[in-house]
């Protein structure tokens, strides 16, 4: 091929983003995500200890917390490749492994509030009133029959309000943009997951919102 050939080849090619950093070295970030899954398993095993009946088999629960941290990790890499795939289509590559990376390690925030809202719990009052700034102010209405609406946005507080302007500022990295429109798409992306839940959770109690 010419020269010529060449340079309008590398003229059209997708830009990779280079201003993304690891969140860790490549070695260790096997046990760096191993260990957030762990920390989930942990998390969900004990928000099952307290929900589920005493004469439950021990073993379930830890199989159920499994599952549900496997998933966690799982739904951070398709949000990863949705971005991915998102940017490239734009003219951007996006490194998956570094925003993989970083999705977990800025799950934490959500594994935060979690902890934060089964401490409100066990402590009503005075200390629940000010975790729910942190958490969300509908996360900890337990008493109340529950609606598909505080599912899916009851736990709208400060540290999920911090998981969207991270996952926006290091998508903006690496695609070398303003903050703006990462943080419009991470937006949207969290919105439509949040109607999906309200849909499902009002559809599993027999309330579709299907006429």
């Amino acid at each position: 091929m010419s020269p010529t050939g060449v340079l309008g080849a590398a003229a059209f090619a997708p830009a990779r983003g280079q201003g993304m950093p690891r969140a860790f070295h490549p070695a260790w970030s096997p046990l760096w995500i191993a260990f957030v899954g762990y920390q989930w398993w942990v998390e969900i095993g004990q928000q099952l200890a307290g929900a589920l009946p005493a004469e439950a088999a021990p073993v379930r629960p830890q199989v159920a917390a499994a599952i549900g941290a496997a998933g966690h990790i799982a739904g951070n890499a398709v949000e990863a490749l949705f971005y991915v795939g998102w940017w490239r289509a734009r003219g951007v590559r996006l490194g998956f492994a570094r925003l993989f990376e970083w999705l977990v390690s800025i799950s934490l925030l959500d594994l935060l509030a979690s902890g934060l809202t089964r401490v409100a719990e066990a402590h009503p009052g005075w200390m629940a009133s000010a975790l729910e700034v942190f958490v969300g102010l509908g996360a900890l209405r337990t008493g109340e029959t529950g609606s598909g609406f505080r599912a899916a946005f009851g736990t709208v507080g400060l540290l999920c309000v911090a998981r969207l302007v991270a996952t926006a500022a290091i998508q903006a990295r690496g695609a070398e943009r303003a903050l703006a429109a990462p943080l419009r798409l991470t937006i949207a992306v969290w919105l439509l997951a949040r109607l999906a839940n309200w849909w499902l959770y009002d559809l599993a109690r027999g309330m579709s919102p299907l006429p």
